[in-house]
C-alpha cells in the first residue's frame, strides 16, 4: 500500500502515519481545518496551460496532466531555503485504493455524508507525494500533487476539503480524534481551499489548489505554518510548478 504523507485533510486517509511522520522529525503539533477560495477571473486554459485566446472555437478544457508531467509538479529541495532534504517520497503516478476518497474518517451522520461522498467522486489519474524535513530546525513539510481526468475531478477534489472542515469538526480517524476547522491563507491557482487539522497535541495546515486539471497540496506540520512567510512562498512555487508543468 502507498503511503501518502501529505494526504491529512481531502483525499489523504493516513492521517496515523502523518502524526508518525511529524513526531519522528521532532515537528510541533497540527490544528483545525480551513478554507480559502482563490479568484477564478482568469480565461480557462488550454491543453498547454495557456488561456484560449478569445474566438478562437478552441476547447477551454484544459488537458490532463501525464504522470511524468505530475512529478514535475512536486516541489523540490532546490525550491526550498537552505537546510531542508527529502525524507520520504513516492513519485510513481500509478493511482492505489488509498489515492482516492476520504480514507478512515467517520464522524456524524453529516460528516459521514461528506465521507462517502468522496468515494462517488473522480478518481485521480496519477498521484505523487514528497515529504521534507530540516532537521536542525526540527521541522517537516509534506507536498502531493494530483491529477484528474477532467477539471470536474480536481474541483470535486476542492470541494471536499471545503465540506470536511464543515461537516467533521470533530471526527475520528482510527484510534485518533481529530479535529477540523477553517484556515485562512493566500488565494492560489485556480481555485484554493486551507484546512486546519488538530490531532491530540499535534496540528496540520494544510493548503489545497487547484490548477485547470490537478491539485497540488502543502502540508505544514506543527510551527512550520508559524512562518507566514513560508507559507506564502511555498503555496506559490507549488502554484507555480504546477502551471509550468500543465504548460510543458
Amino acid at each position: 500500500m502507498r503511503r501518502r504523507y501529505g494526504r491529512m485533510v481531502t483525499a489523504i486517509g493516513a492521517l496515523p502515519l502523518l502524526a508518525v511522520t511529524v513526531a519522528g522529525c521532532g515537528g510541533p503539533a497540527p490544528g483545525p481545518t480551513g478554507e480559502r477560495t482563490a479568484t477564478a477571473g482568469a480565461r480557462p486554459a488550454t491543453a498547454g496551460g495557456r488561456p484560449a485566446p478569445a474566438g478562437t472555437g478552441a476547447s477551454t478544457e484544459p488537458r490532463p496532466l501525464t504522470g511524468a508531467q505530475t512529478a514535475r509538479a512536486m516541489l523540490s529541495t532546490i525550491d526550498l531555503p537552505v537546510g531542508w532534504s527529502v525524507a520520504k517520497e513516492d513519485l510513481s503516478p500509478a493511482v492505489e485504493k488509498d489515492d482516492h476518497g476520504i480514507q478512515d474518517v467517520k464522524g456524524d451522520a453529516a460528516c459521514n455524508r461528506v465521507v462517502a461522498d468522496s468515494f462517488r467522486s473522480v478518481r485521480p489519474s496519477a498521484v505523487v507525494g514528497r515529504t521534507m524535513e530540516n532537521p536542525m530546525a526540527r521541522r517537516s513539510l509534506m507536498f502531493e500533487v494530483k491529477t484528474f481526468p477532467s477539471v470536474t475531478g480536481a474541483r470535486q477534489a476542492v470541494e471536499e476539503a471545503r465540506q470536511l472542515r464543515r461537516a467533521c469538526a470533530t471526527a475520528t480517524a482510527g484510534p485518533y480524534t481529530v479535529h477540523y476547522g477553517a484556515l485562512e491563507g493566500p488565494r492560489r491557482g485556480d481555485e484554493s481551499v486551507g484546512v486546519r487539522m488538530r490531532v491530540g497535541g499535534n496540528r496540520f495546515d494544510e493548503f489545497v489548489i487547484r490548477v485547470g486539471t490537478s491539485i497540488t497540496v502543502v502540508t505544514f506540520p506543527g510551527a512550520t505554518s508559524d512562518d507566514p512567510g513560508l507559507v506564502e512562498s511555498l503555496t506559490a512555487q507549488a502554484t507555480e510548478k504546477l502551471r509550468q508543468a500543465a504548460a510543458g
